[in-house]
């Protein structure tokens, strides 16, 4: 009998995973969310929209903070250890930025610039990935952009009741605990890892195809490759 395929690690799906031929014994591969969009196919006034190409532009910052939040999560968090408080905290700020940096540019913004979405990109999401990329858009909604009651974690909390030197009661509140450290569990954190990667390049392959129409407005200089 054959053998069951084993899972893959982090729960990456089995489309995750490419490998291109370059030749009859040669070819490279490796893992990614979805393929290079092609820019070709865009519509043309697409690729002409000024306010669009701004908001890739600021979309390059965005996902540079995630990218580094989670080199910082890499060289920092063991998920299987266990750390103190203060520790805990620092990792979720790694968190906080991570998920509110990749969110930004899917959100409203004032000056008229439109929010990205990746089908203005060129790129349609698996069912897997879009599951993904709208959990992030909801803890950032729900937990790190704003304070939800019905999603933040913690405990109840406590009025200790007691009796001062003169024996009047008094009470004194004790405050909820909340939960601390990453939210992400490691497989989610890799898996974002890979979302936040391939979004940054296809904003990058868009600006390269959109650049063209916009040379007028921008900075130039000679390259010489004589």
């Amino acid at each position: 009998m054959d053998e069951p395929a084993q899972p893959h690690p982090h729960g990456f799906p089995d489309d995750w995973f490419y490998y291109v031929e370059t030749g009859p014994q040669s070819g490279y591969g490796g893992i990614r969310c979805f393929p290079p969009a092609d820019t070709s196919k865009l519509p043309a006034e697409r690729l002409k929209d000024y306010a669009l190409f701004q908001r890739l532009l600021l979309s390059l910052r965005d996902f540079a903070h995630a990218r580094s939040a989670i080199t910082f999560v890499r060289e920092d968090v063991d998920f299987e250890a266990k750390y103190h408080l203060a520790e805990l905290r620092r990792f979720q700020c790694y968190e906080t930025t991570l998920i509110v940096s990749y969110c930004r540019p899917f959100s409203e913004s004032r000056g008229g610039i439109p929010r990205l979405s990746y089908k203005t990109l060129g790129i349609n999401l698996s069912p897997f990935v879009r599951a993904l990329h709208d959990s992030l858009i909801a803890k950032r909604n729900k937990i790190f952009a704003h304070s939800d009651a019905d999603h933040v974690e913690y405990s109840m909390p406590v009025v200790m009741h007691s009796n001062n030197q003169q024996g009047h009661p008094f009470t004194t509140l004790y405050p909820p605990r909340f939960r601390e450290g990453t939210l992400l569990t490691e497989a989610e954190f890799e898996q974002v890892s890979v979302l936040v990667n391939d979004v940054s390049n296809a904003v990058m392959h868009m600006l390269q195809a959109m650049h063209g129409n916009f040379v007028d407005r921008l900075p130039a200089h000679t390259l010489n490759l004589g």
